[in-house]
Parts: C-alpha cells; structure tokens; sequence
C-alpha cells in the first residue's frame, strides 16, 4: 500500500513510525525545514529554544509506555516543576510534565528516525485519478499515485487543502477552532527571583511563563525565559511586528517580577494556529472520507499526547484497511 502522510508534527510522525513498524514505506510531507510542528525549536543567538510546546503530559497507559521508551532511550525526561497560577499564586493542576532533551525537536527528531521525510514540500493540492491519488506540490512537482493520504496538518490548512475534494472532511476542519500564540524566548542580564519557574497568567498580555535553566537539559549562560502571549492578545496583535511584541510582552513580564532588567536578546515568533480551542475529540481519533484520512490534535484532545494517539489510531485504521497488523511504535 502506497501512503502519503501530509505534516510532520507528532501526529505524522506517530502513523509513519506506526506503519514503518508494520512493514510500510510511508512518504511523510513538511512545509518546514525541520520536523515537529508546533514542538520545534529553534537555534538563536540564545542557543537552542523552545518556541512553541513547552511540556507534555501522559494519561492514556498506551502514551505512558511510550514516554517511559522514550525516557529509557534519553530522548525525555520529567520536568520537576509545579506550575504556579498567577496572580493567584496557587499551585496549578495536572500530573507529571514531560519534555524532550536537550531540547523540544528531539522527539520529533527521535520520531522521524527511518522514515521517508521530505522538508520544504508544500503540499498545494490533491487530485484523484484512477491510480489513486496525487499530490501537487510547490517543490516537487507532482507526486504519486498514493493509495491512502493521511492528512495531519492544523484544522485551518486541512480544511483549504481539502474542500475541494473531500467536502465532509474539510466542513469538519472547520469545525475545530485554532489559536494564535505570539511565543517570545529572551535573555536578562540578571535572575528574577520573585518569580517560579513556571507558570500559567491569567492577567493582562501573558499567558505563560518559563525560566528556560529550570528544565532538564537545557544550557544557557544568562537569564533565559519563555514567554507565551495569551490567546486573546495574540489574536490582537497577529500582525504585528516582532519588536512591538518583545516590547510588550517585556512590559508584561516586569509587571509580574515588580523588576525589569536588561534584555540581552530576544526571540519572537509567531504561531498562527497554536492552540485547537475547540477540538472534535473524535472517539476514533481520526475521520475518514474514503482513501482520505485526518489525524491530529484538533482531531482529539488538543494536547501532543492527543495528537500521538490520533496518529497512531488513523495508521491502525490504514493497517486494518490493509489487512495488516498494528504494532504499537
């Protein structure tokens, strides 16, 4: 069976690897330079940073095995933090946080390993045809015949590259609201001792906050703080420019500290949709028109252990199809 998988974010990642386990040779498509999605990191001035997902927690015993694999393999470790809620200041809800090290991009990196990755590929369009399907990309001309094509891209991008084609599918795309997030990574010239580690704001332009020396792996020679707009001052300053968001979001991180040392640098960027804030939370993990599939996760829960397990349910309905059996990976 000839399978192409759009995206390489956890979702992807988690089918091909669940196929490749299962004797399958999926193509796995990325219009980013590296895989992940919304885990990268980014090489900066800073050293390596963590600008989008900053942890991930394991509930469902499946994904527990595996961050436990991953754990056993040093591609994860539990972060030993207890996020505070500001301004309140009490102790925010959830189990064990988890991330990679020594930085987010290695589970994807770990992910991807054997697989069949072609970065830089936009994906443009897909076309039906008597072999299967095709897919036009900006790169790489025309690709296929596919016999299956598994789409993990977020809601937004799904529902373009698929209402021309699969009109179920990209009506329940649009169903599954996204966020913007302004994510800022910066470096001060001196600590911020009132402040945790860690913690969600529920006040003014933050909504998130991280001191980067506090999670496992992680080098940095100054200050190094994460910093995540909230989502309703993201979507007002969407298009704004990357120093009037390191400006304001300074402001904002000074107001909660009661300081405001100098910044050393700073790094920002801008994810359009970042956050599913009304996810399907499909019971099968997936939807299906067809050869057609999506996973994610705005398909699920909305967290990355949800996207692992959409992916990992649609690759299992691709074996089932095949009349092959799934191998959990």
């Amino acid at each position: 069976m000839r399978i192409a998988i759009i995206g390489a974010g956890v979702a992807g990642l988690a089918a091909a690897q669940r196929l490749r386990t299962a004797g399958l040779a999926p193509v796995v498509l990325d219009k980013g330079r590296g895989p992940g999605g919304r885990t990268v990191s980014k090489r900066t001035p800073l050293g390596a940073v963590d600008l989008g997902a900053q942890y991930f927690t394991a509930r469902h015993p499946a994904f527990r095995e595996a961050v436990a694999r991953w754990q056993r393999d040093g591609v994860v470790a539990e972060w030993p933090v207890a996020p505070r809620v500001l301004p309140e200041g009490r102790v925010a809800a959830g189990g064990p946080r988890y991330l990679a090290c020594p930085r987010m991009s290695m589970l994807a990196r770990h992910l991807a390993e054997g697989l069949d990755l072609r970065l830089a590929v936009r994906v443009a369009g897909l076309r039906s045809g008597a072999a299967g399907w095709t897919l036009e990309t900006d790169t790489q001309g025309v690709l296929g015949p596919f016999d299956r094509v598994l789409v993990t891209a977020p809601a937004p991008q799904t529902r373009e590259l698929l209402e021309g084609v699969a009109p179920a599918l990209a009506e329940a795309a649009a169903r599954a609201g996204m966020a913007p997030c302004w994510s800022l990574a910066v470096a001060l010239e001196t600590p911020l001792p009132a402040l945790p580690d860690a913690a969600f704001v529920n006040a003014g332009s933050l909504g998130w906050i991280a001191r980067s020396g506090s999670r496992p792996g992680r080098m940095h020679e100054a200050e190094c703080w994460a910093l995540h707009g909230s989502p309703a001052w993201s979507a007002g300053m969407l298009e704004a420019d990357g120093e009037t968001v390191t400006n304001a979001l300074l402001d904002a991180l000074a107001t909660l500290a009661g300081e405001r040392p100098r910044c050393l640098a700073a790094v920002p960027h801008r994810w359009r949709y970042a956050r599913a804030t009304a996810p399907l939370e499909w019971p099968a993990g997936y939807v299906a028109d067809g050869a057609l599939l999506v996973a994610g996760d705005w398909v699920a829960d909305g967290r990355v252990e949800g996207a692992w397990l959409s992916g990992g349910a649609a690759a299992d309905a691709l074996l089932e199809g095949a009349g092959l059996a799934s191998a959990r990976g």
